[in-house]
């Protein structure tokens, strides 16, 4: 297994270890994460007590997570968390447009057409469908790119390099 990335010199921080999302239903998270986009649990685990409640700032809330993995990297994952015995707010109302505070996740995928149909069928918002965001006048490929926003209202980019012309 790859091992974690070092600080660089004259950095005070590493590469991104990974990107924590607390979400409303980490069943539901993880037919998109895992099922539909194919990132595997590297942990699936409840936490809970006081070292819990200290690092997330709350009291006594249990919280179901799991980190989920391309490949053997053990840095660069996506967190999925869930607060057990919390009242869960409603789902956000899809997001047809991206707008100032939302963050994305973003992705290399190696089958930018494929994912779009099954996101599409599992009825996610899709911002944009896969479209050439920066043209490469003269190229035989182009790096496609696209956006959607999972249940959660956290978007999703995924961009596929080197495309045959289309």
């Amino acid at each position: 297994m790859t091992q974690e990335p070092i600080v660089p010199d004259d950095f005070v921080l590493s590469p991104l270890m990974r990107s924590t999302h607390f979400v409303r239903d980490l069943d539901e998270s993880l037919k998109l994460y895992r099922d539909i986009l194919g990132l595997r649990a590297r942990v699936e685990r409840t936490l809970e007590g006081e070292r819990t409640d200290a690092v997330l700032g709350t009291v006594g809330k249990p919280v179901k997570l799991a980190i989920l993995q391309s490949g053997d990297l053990v840095y660069a994952n996506v967190g999925l968390f869930q607060f057990v015995e919390d009242d869960v707010p409603p789902r956000p109302e899809p997001k047809t447009h991206a707008q100032t505070g939302d963050a994305a996740v973003v992705f290399l995928t190696s089958d930018i057409f494929g994912v779009y149909e099954k996101v599409k069928a599992a009825g996610y918002p899709i911002v944009s469908p896969p479209m050439v965001l920066f043209p490469q006048e003269g190229s035989d490929t182009q790096s496609y790119e696209m956006l959607f926003f999972d249940h959660d209202g956290i978007g999703v980019n995924l961009i596929q390099r080197d495309v045959p012309e289309r």
